[in-house]
């Protein structure tokens, strides 16, 4: 028997006369029960015999549910409810939530504005270097705040803020003339007239303009091709000293501005990229705003807010929207975690939102949505589901409807990536929920297809990892849910599995031939059973290939938290099909057994020395080896800087702090680490030689520099247009990323600045990195990046080692210290090659875990996942089985493998 509803003691109040017409409204609709309502609402029960319990004002949106779903009408509770908000006395009266929710921060808003003051001022100093400024950051980063609260708010020039919008010459036209006084069909014909009366009227307008244009990625999704060349052109001609031009993009636009040489200049090194908080920012932007209202926020909210959102870039709105709600239910001045828990805390704020969304799509909209969000999930198996980012190229979804969701604050779009804003949607959220619930097993062959799609793409399309018998036959019912990548895979299968079907019926036709010709029934009953025997042979083959890829899959998604049990399921799954994904797996979980952290986690793999978060502050611990283990050593005072390169020794490091500044740090000394001094005008360091005792720049003109510490002079390499530096390991040479048209080259120079060759090109713009023994990695970051080994020991004769291309923005080279092997990682994939053959020695599928950092030395390949814990993963296949067999190994076969034949996992 269900639980008896506790009744009202009476209905004397507004709020108690609500909550009894609310149960007399469910008792109408046929006496619905919670579980019933729950579901018709996509609220929890628990939330909605709260919300009717009389002991607090429910939220209009959980109040607007219950009442469609019993058939009341929406508009009068509607009204009701907000005539008793505006009278309960819980409510705060005349004094507003200092936070912005979900909206963005305005100019207006500085007082309350905390938690991007650094940021803020490198922003600020970088408009008043450079004429064009870009601020670059995934959705929800918050973007428009900083210009807004951040920028404009400290900014003395005179501001004009648009955002584009279909037509941006009229949305610049209405804002130029307000401030000129003039009419906008004169200002508007000007403009349009020529991209080059902007810089004019700017003029005219005021004698220091800044114009800020923010959601500027709109010129590439609601803006024609007139439109979008004719603001790019305006923009970058009128960018002056009397006028700054300032625009706000989505990352995963970087690449869109890419194509258009006008903004590759202006943007040149004048960029901000705008990253998640600290926790210390975070704090601050928690606790500032209350206490400029005469509030204050409890240590266990703050503690809770901080743990909830901690590494996830798009949620700071979503934070703001639950503070927001916080608010309304403080205690006295104090915001309470018993009130956030009320307001539902961020999972609520989350799952509130996506409903609301959710219902306001087309019916087309929502099959789309169903199917991105489901592709942002990896099915647990024994764990908890988690989110998954997946390449923006993979969902076939429209760019509005992803723009809708992100600016919903569900998603996060980020360079050429989409993830979910928070994993807590998982839960909260009781529809995607249920999708996942009801999907799940084709939600895992959905995903292993992905895979096996992605590495049928990165091997050129090789015909042998095609699918075929009953993963294929798996597979084909899938093809409607599919993007373009993957129905190219199954239809390349289909036709695969159609070729071999016509092959075996024509070899059947020659078979019954041959048998006709045969004059002894001996020899027609041998060939017969040849064939079945073949026949059964392939059959088995197939089940027990679908068998291991299944396995193999359900054991990735086990590998985050229960790494044996992962191992020993791959183990088994390779003994049963030795397939490439069942030994990736192995590998995998592996190297997550073997995981270890140190203080508050790696901030690179470490070598001579390790480096993590300090406790306290923003600055980084450095730990000496003693034997075994790691005893703390210095510290480096890097609060807002973050590490560039570190010499092969790994006594010298370069810190960078934007792209604005750069430091030299001697790590000789770990206990006294410090600061080298370098000359005044030197520029941005980019390379060091192995020492650290030769050092590469590229100056505020575009020219590449060279200079050794304790030298007072710097030379400059007669050459300008420089993009990046590098240091050959021997000091040998400096190799220079140096942009010509719309390409890089890519040039070997001495350290006395005599131009050896142009050793490549590639699209602009790219950078280079130097390993050891005459190795270069050049990256060029045109659309998906590309990674190009090149061994430049005779820079006239240069070789390609090995190239990846199709990577994401995190793509990182990593050189082994003697030149034998070279790695690329990216979010997909991590792949070693032998540097002098160019076989490639290992290619890892690691997508979905989070790797990267990659450290190598010779096969071994050293990673940090997304808690900064260190992987050491190991290629050699068996001695890998030999330490997993040195531990019990034993896995459910019955359940994995149903039908198959049980296999000896650890042979003696």
């Amino acid at each position: 028997m269900p639980r008896q509803e506790r009744p009202l003691e009476s209905e004397d109040t507004p709020l108690l006369r609500l909550a009894g017409d609310l149960r007399r409204l469910r008792l109408g609709a046929g006496r619905l029960s919670y579980r019933e309502l729950g579901r018709r609402t996509n609220y929890s029960a628990a939330a909605l015999s709260d919300a009717l319990s009389g002991r607090r004002l429910p939220s209009l949106a959980i109040t607007t549910a219950v009442v469609r779903a019993c058939g009341g009408d929406v508009g009068e509770w509607t009204e009701r409810w907000r005539r008793l908000a505006a009278a309960h006395p819980g409510m705060p009266t005349g004094v507003p939530a200092p936070y912005a929710g979900l909206t963005a921060y305005q100019v207006g808003d500085a007082d309350r504005f905390f938690g991007r003051e650094a940021v803020t001022e490198t922003l600020t100093r970088l408009v008043g270097e450079r004429p064009f400024v870009g601020v670059f950051g995934s959705s929800g980063a918050g973007k428009s705040s900083l210009l807004r609260a951040g920028l404009i708010a400290r900014s003395e020039r005179t501001p004009i803020l648009i955002t584009p919008g279909t037509d941006p010459i009229t949305e610049l036209a209405a804002a130029i003339a307000q401030l000129a006084d003039e009419p906008v069909d004169r200002v508007r014909g000007d403009l349009a007239a020529g991209a080059e009366a902007l810089r004019g009227w700017l003029a005219k307008a005021a004698d220091d303009v800044l114009l800020v244009v923010d959601q500027f990625e709109e010129v590439f999704t609601v803006c024609g091709d007139a439109e979008r060349r004719w603001l790019i052109r305006a923009l970058t001609a009128a960018a002056g000293p009397r006028a700054r031009i300032v625009v706000g993009v989505r990352a995963d636009f970087y690449g869109h501005c890419a194509r258009h040489p006008e903004l590759v200049t202006a943007l040149h090194r004048a960029q901000v990229l705008l990253g998640p908080m600290s926790t210390e920012e975070l704090r601050s932007a928690i606790t500032e705003p209350a206490a400029r209202a005469g509030a204050s926020v409890e240590t266990a909210l703050v503690a809770r807010l901080v743990a909830d959102v901690a590494g996830q870039p798009g949620a700071l709105p979503l934070v703001s929207h639950a503070l927001t709600e916080t608010w309304q239910r403080r205690r006295g001045v104090v915001l309470t975690l018993t009130g956030y828990e009320d307001a539902g805390g961020i999972e609520h704020a989350l799952a509130r939102t996506a409903e609301r969304t959710f219902e306001q799509l087309t019916e087309d909209d929502r099959k789309a949505a169903r199917l991105l969000f489901t592709r942002l999930v990896v099915p647990g198996d024994g764990v908890g589901d988690t989110g998954r980012r997946a390449r923006r190229t993979e969902l076939p979804v429209p760019d509005a409807l992803l723009d809708r969701l992100a600016g919903a604050r569900l998603i996060t779009i980020d360079r050429d990536s989409v993830e979910l804003t928070h994993e807590a949607l998982l839960r909260a959220w009781p529809r995607l929920a249920g999708w996942i619930a009801g999907d799940r097993d084709t939600l895992r062959l959905q995903h292993r297809l992905a895979e096996a799609a992605a590495v049928w793409e990165a091997h050129d399309r090789d015909p042998d990892i095609l699918y075929r018998g009953a993963p294929l036959e798996q597979a084909a019912p899938l093809r409607d849910r599919l993007n373009r990548r993957e129905r190219e895979f199954l239809d390349a299968g289909l036709r695969a599995e159609h070729a071999r079907v016509r092959a075996d019926r024509r070899a059947a036709r020659r078979l019954r031939r041959l048998a006709a010709a045969l004059t002894g029934l001996t020899v027609l009953l041998a060939g017969t059973a040849l064939a079945a025997a073949a026949a059964q042979h392939r059959a088995t083959r197939q089940r027990n290939e679908a068998l291991s890829l299944r396995a193999a899959d359900t054991a990735r998604d086990m590998i985050a938290g229960r790494p044996r049990d992962a191992a020993a399921l791959a183990l088994a799954a390779y003994r049963l099909a030795p397939t490439a994904e069942a030994r990736d797996v192995l590998l995998l979980a592996h190297a997550a057994v073997g995981a270890t952290t140190l203080g508050r986690g790696y901030l690179t793999p470490p070598g001579r020395y390790a480096v993590t978060y300090a406790a306290e502050t923003g600055d980084e611990q450095l730990w000496r080896r003693t034997g075994q283990t790691w005893a703390p050593a210095g510290r480096l005072t890097t609060a807002n800087s973050y590490h560039h390169s570190t010499s092969a020794d790994e006594r010298r490091a370069i810190y960078w702090t934007g792209n604005t500044r750069s430091d030299l740090w001697d790590l000789t000394d770990l206990d006294h680490p410090h600061k080298i001094t370098a000359p005044a005008g030197l520029g941005m360091l980019g390379g060091l030689d192995r020492t650290g005792s030769l050092l590469s720049a590229v100056g505020a003109d575009g020219t590449a520099r060279v200079w050794r510490p304790g030298d007072p002079s710097v030379r400059r390499l007669p050459v300008g247009d420089v993009v990046a530096t590098a240091v050959l390991a021997d000091g040998s040479g400096i190799v220079l990323s140096r942009r010509d048209g719309d390409q890089d080259a890519i040039e070997s120079w001495t350290p006395d600045g005599r131009l050896l060759a142009t050793v490549l090109r590639v699209p602009h713009p790219a950078v280079v990195q130097a390993g050891t023994a005459g190795l270069i990695a050049v990256t060029s970051y045109l659309g998906n990046a590309t990674v190009t080994i090149l061994d430049v020991t005779d820079p006239r004769a240069p070789r390609v080692v090995a190239r990846a291309d199709g990577l994401d923005e995190t793509s990182t080279p990593a050189f082994d210290p003697a030149g034998r092997t070279v790695a690329v990682v990216d979010g997909a994939e991590a792949r070693i090659w032998d540097a002098r053959s160019g076989e490639r020695l290992l290619s890892l599928r690691t997508q979905g875990l989070r790797l990267s950092s990659p450290r190598l030395d010779g096969e071994r390949l050293s990673l940090l996942d997304g808690k900064s814990a260190l992987w050491h993963v190991d290629s050699d296949l068996d001695a890998v089985i030999g330490q997993v067999c040195a531990q019990p190994v034993g896995v459910d076969w019955n359940r994995h493998f149903p039908g198959a034949e049980p296999a000896e996992l650890c042979p003696q």
